[in-house]
C-alpha cells in the first residue's frame, strides 16, 4: 500500500470530527477575553457537536451531578418568580442567566476528549498574551485602538473583565513557570511579571487586584512547601508595602475606592444620590438599601430583577448591583443563596478529586470568583459568567472519569481522543 493506516486515519470522519471539536474548544477559550459574538457562535457549534454525537448514558450520569442540576435549580427559581411577580427587567434577567442551562451540553462536549479542556485553556492564554502585548503597545506608544487610551489601555473588553481574566492567566503562567525548566520557564516567568505589572500599574480595574491576590495566596498555600510559602509570602508582602508607600496607579485607585465609600456613608439624605454616584458609592448604597428588601422576603426573595426596587427607592437606576450574593438573596431569597453556595461547595469538592496541580488551580480560581462576587455580579456578566459555567462543565465532565467503573473507562471519551 502507498499510504499507511495512520496516514489514512487523518481522512476518516471521526478524525475530522475530532479536529472540528478541538478547533471549537481552542477558539472558545480565545473568544472569552476577546469577543462575545464569537463566543456565542462557538457555543452554538459546541452544542452542534453534542447533537451530532449524543450519548444518553452520560446524559443520565451528568444529570445527577449537582454541578449540573444545582445551577439549573437556580435558574428555575428565577423563572418561577415571574409567575408571582412579573417584571420587565426580570425577563431580561432570565435571558442573562440562561447560561446556567449550558452546563449539561457543555459537559457532554468536553467529555468527548480530555484534550478539549486543554485546548480551551490554550486558547484562553493565547488571547490574554495578545491582549497583554497590545495593551503594552497602547500604553507605550499611545496607539489609538477603539476606546482604549493611555491611562487605561484596555483592548477588547472593559477594564473589569480584562483585569480579571488577566489575573487568571497570570495564575496559570505562574504555575507553568514552576512546572517547566529552562527557556520555557523563563518565558512563563516573563509573562507572569508583565501580567502583574499590567494589572496593577496600567489598567484601571480593582477587581483584578483582588482576584490576583486571592488566587496567588490560595495557590501558594495549596501548592508550595512551607519554606517556599514563607519565601513567596515575604516577597508578596514586600511588593505590597511598595505598592502602599510608593505613589502609583494601584495605590491611587485603592485610596479612591475607600474615599468613595466614606463619602457615601457620611452623606446626608438630600445629598445622598450625588455623594454616592461613584463606582464604590453605588455598591455601598445598594448593599445598605437591599437589606430592607431582604427582610421583607427572606426565604423566597422578590423575584427576578428585584434589585430595581432598590434603585427606584433611591431615585437612581442600576442594572447591575455588583454583588452576586446580594443579587441572589434579593431575587431568590435565602433559598437561592443556599443553592448558589452549595453549588460553589460542590465545585470545591469536585476539584479536590483531581491531581494536585489541577485541583490547586481550580480551587484558586474558585476563591477568586467568590472574593470578587462581593464587588461584582459575575454570573450576571456575560464573559465572566460564561467562563465559570464552562469551568463547571469541565469539572462535571471530568467527574465522569472518576464515577465510571474501571472496566468501562475505555468508553468514557465517546470514541474521540
Amino acid at each position: 500500500m502507498i499510504f499507511s493506516a495512520p496516514f489514512l486515519n487523518y481522512f476518516t470522519p471521526q478524525h475530522r470530527f475530532t479536529t472540528f471539536a478541538t478547533v471549537i474548544a481552542f477558539l472558545l477559550g480565545f473568544s472569552l477575553p476577546t469577543s462575545n459574538v464569537l463566543m456565542h457562535f462557538l457555543l452554538v457549534l459546541a452544542l452542534l457537536c453534542v447533537f451530532l454525537r449524543p450519548n444518553r448514558h452520560f446524559i443520565k450520569i451528568l444529570a445527577k451531578n449537582p454541578l449540573v442540576w444545582l445551577p439549573a435549580v437556580l435558574f428555575l427559581l428565577l423563572l418561577l418568580s415571574l409567575l408571582t411577580q412579573y417584571d420587565v427587567y426580570g425577563v431580561k434577567m432570565i435571558y442573562k442567566y440562561k447560561k446556567l442551562l449550558f452546563i449539561l451540553p457543555l459537559s457532554l462536549f468536553f467529555l468527548m476528549s480530555r484534550s478539549l479542556s486543554k485546548q480551551f485553556v490554550k486558547g484562553f492564554l493565547l488571547a490574554n498574551a495578545i491582549i497583554l502585548f497590545t495593551s503594552f503597545l497602547i500604553w507605550e506608544f499611545d496607539l489609538p485602538l477603539g476606546t482604549a487610551y493611555l491611562s487605561n489601555p484596555t483592548v477588547f473588553k472593559m477594564h473589569i473583565t480584562q483585569n480579571f481574566f488577566m489575573a487568571l492567566a497570570v495564575l496559570i503562567w505562574l504555575q507553568q513557570t514552576f512546572h517547566h525548566k529552562g527557556i520555557k520557564s523563563g518565558g512563563y516567568a516573563l509573562l507572569t511579571c508583565l501580567g502583574v505589572y499590567n494589572i496593577f500599574f496600567m489598567v484601571q480595574g480593582r477587581t483584578g487586584y483582588l482576584a490576583l491576590v486571592v488566587a496567588f495566596f490560595t495557590w501558594i498555600f495549596l501548592s508550595c512547601s512551607k519554606v517556599h510559602q514563607l519565601r513567596m509570602i515575604i516577597v508578596a508582602l514586600i511588593l505590597g508595602a511598595v505598592l502602599v508607600i510608593v505613589p502609583n496607579k494601584a495605590n491611587v485607585r485603592m485610596h479612591t475606592a475607600i474615599k468613595e465609600i466614606q463619602t457615601c456613608l457620611a452623606a446626608s439624605q438630600p445629598n445622598l444620590l450625588e455623594a454616592c454616584d461613584t463606582s464604590m458609592g453605588l455598591r455601598t448604597i445598594f448593599a445598605l438599601r437591599s437589606w430592607q428588601l431582604i427582610k421583607e422576603a427572606p426565604i423566597l426573595g422578590h423575584g427576578a430583577g428585584a434589585f430595581e426596587h432598590v434603585s427606584k427607592q433611591g431615585n437612581f437606576i442600576i442594572h447591575n448591583p455588583h454583588n452576586e450574593y446580594l443579587i441572589q438573596t434579593l431575587q431568590s431569597g435565602l433559598l437561592g443563596l443556599t443553592v448558589f453556595l452549595v453549588w460553589m461547595w460542590c465545585f470545591f469538592r469536585s476539584a479536590c478529586q483531581h491531581p494536585s496541580e489541577i485541583k490547586n488551580m481550580f480551587i484558586a480560581v474558585l476563591m477568586s470568583y467568590m472574593a470578587c462576587h462581593f464587588f461584582n455580579s459575575f454570573l450576571l456578566d456575560s464573559s465572566e459568567g460564561h467562563l465559570f459555567v464552562i469551568l463547571t462543565a469541565i469539572l462535571a465532565s471530568r467527574s465522569v472519569h472518576f464515577k465510571t467503573p474501571h472496566h468501562n473507562q475505555k468508553n468514557v471519551d465517546i470514541g474521540i481522543h
